[in-house]
């Protein structure tokens, strides 16, 4: 097996993001405690260099201990967190189709720990303007999020094929006219 790629981290970016990475990696191999912190200052760079060099000899027991003052040492780093009520704010424009609206959703959603299905569902079918989808959401209560975006996923067509119908009506009414 080839060693895989560690991340890297040089005190800028999702801190989250290079933790869950970095522990992901190392447990691929199933490293125990003490090598995670010998590996750990390898993946460092730049100023998250420099804060490791500053350690404390000795002051480190654990990786749990060594990730608990890096998280603190970089805690600017990690985002805030984004809360259920944005998906409200997440509003189907006047045309837009259907498609692009469900996906500016799930964009918002995945950014969401912890997402509240029932919430969702509640700012999806308050969002979108397409009426069949309203009327699916409120007699299929989705159990998942997942669930949710497949029967969203199921009007596109019906969206899209209406569109089409509509576009084709306005043409011929226009050549009548011509």
């Amino acid at each position: 097996m080839k060693f895989p790629t560690l991340p890297t981290f040089n005190g800028e970016g999702d801190l989250r993001d290079y933790m869950s990475r970095f522990t992901a990696t190392m447990g691929l191999l199933s490293v125990l405690d003490a090598n995670l912190c010998r590996v750990f200052p390898t993946t460092l760079t730049g100023t998250a260099q420099r804060w490791y060099n500053k350690l404390k000899p000795g002051s480190i027991k654990s990786f749990a201990s060594l990730s608990t003052e890096f998280l603190n040492g970089y805690l600017t780093n990690i985002p805030a967190t984004t809360i259920t009520s944005i998906l409200r704010s997440c509003i189907q424009e006047e045309g837009e189709m259907l498609r692009s609206y469900v996906e500016r959703f799930n964009k918002q959603a995945m950014k969401i720990d912890n997402l509240n299905v029932d919430m969702a569902t509640e700012a999806l079918r308050e969002g979108t303007q397409f009426g069949k989808l309203v009327d699916k959401l409120l007699v299929n209560k989705p159990t998942t999020f997942s669930n949710q975006m497949g029967i969203a996923q199921k009007y596109f067509e019906l969206d899209e094929g209406r569109r089409a119908i509509r576009g084709k009506e306005a043409k011929g009414k226009e050549s009548k006219k011509s």
